[in-house]
C-alpha cells in the first residue's frame, strides 16, 4: 500500500491565520503548506523503520535577515496517546522527540533558532507509528520572543491524519464543495454536492459576506468586495465543512 498524496484546506480556525510570521513551512520541495492543511497517510511508520512514505516533511524557512525562534506545539492527539509518534524539530540533525504529549512545545516553550534566511534542514518530520486505524495530530507552529513569550499572529496550523483505510475514491469525497476558477472579478462557479451556508471571510476571521446555496452548479457573486485574498467556508447540511481561498482582483 503506498502513501496517499493529499492536502485539504479545511476550516479549523481563521484567527489562527498567520498574518505577521516570518518564516513558511514547506515539504522538501519547497512548496509552501497551506495553512489548517490536512494531510492524510494511509501507510504507518515503526521505531525501527520510520519509513519514508509515513512522514509529513516540515522545512522550516526563515524568510528574514535576522534569526528568529519557532516552537511547535502539539495542540491535539485523537484516536491515540501520543506514545506511537514522532515529532522532529528544530535543528539540522533533526531533533526527534516521543511521546508527544498535548499541550507541549517542541523543541521547547522558548524555540529553537532558526538562522536568518536560512532553515533547519530537512530532517524534521511528523510521523505516525500507531498501527490502528484512523490517528490524527494538529500541530501550532508560532515565533516566540526567545523566552517563551508567543509573538502575536504567526500561528500556523497543520494536521496529519493516519487511515489505513483511505483510498484515492476516498479522497475525491471529502470536500462538499468546489470552486473555480479560485482567481476571481465578479463572479465565480461553486459545484456543491450537498445544500450548504456559505461564509466568505476575509484573512482577519471577518465574515463579509453569507449566504445558502442549494446542491449542485451555482454562481457566487464576489463582486463589491475589495481586491485581495479571501476564505470561502461551506458547511453542509450533513455538518461536514469545506473551505477554499480565492484572490479576488
Amino acid at each position: 500500500m503506498k502513501k496517499i498524496i493529499f492536502s485539504a484546506l479545511f476550516f479549523a480556525a481563521v484567527s489562527g491565520y498567520a498574518q505577521d510570521q516570518d518564516y513558511t513551512v514547506t515539504n522538501l520541495d519547497m512548496v509552501e503548506y497551506e495553512n489548517n492543511s490536512v494531510h492524510v497517510f494511509n501507510v504507518h511508520g515503526t521505531f525501527d523503520d520510520p519509513i519514508d512514505e509515513a512522514k509529513l516533511h516540515l522545512v522550516i524557512n526563515n524568510t528574514t535577515s535576522d534569526p528568529i525562534y519557532v516552537t511547535g506545539e502539539v495542540v491535539e492527539i485523537s484516536n491515540t496517546n501520543g506514545e506511537m509518534a514522532q515529532f522532529c524539530i528544530g535543528g539540522p540533525a533533526g531533533n526527534c522527540f516521543f511521546p508527544l504529549f498535548e499541550g507541549a512545545f517542541y523543541p521547547n516553550t522558548d524555540g529553537g533558532v532558526v538562522p536568518a534566511n536560512a532553515n533547519w534542514g530537512f530532517n524534521d518530520y511528523l510521523i505516525n507509528l500507531d498501527p490502528t486505524n484512523l490517528s490524527e495530530y494538529t500541530i501550532r507552529f508560532l515565533q516566540t520572543d526567545g523566552e517563551g513569550n508567543e509573538i502575536p499572529n504567526t500561528s500556523f496550523f497543520l494536521t496529519y491524519r493516519y487511515d489505513e483505510n483511505m483510498s484515492v475514491s476516498d479522497m475525491n469525497s471529502v470536500a462538499i464543495a468546489k470552486v473555480y476558477p479560485t482567481v476571481v472579478k465578479n463572479t465565480t462557479t461553486v459545484n456543491l454536492k450537498e445544500n450548504a451556508v456559505v461564509q466568505v471571510l476575509n484573512l482577519q476571521g471577518k465574515t463579509v459576506k453569507s449566504l445558502n446555496l442549494k446542491s449542485g452548479v451555482s454562481q457566487l457573486d464576489l463582486s463589491g468586495l475589495s481586491a485581495g485574498v479571501y476564505l470561502i467556508q461551506f458547511k453542509g447540511n450533513s455538518g461536514l465543512t469545506t473551505t477554499t481561498k480565492v484572490v479576488v482582483k
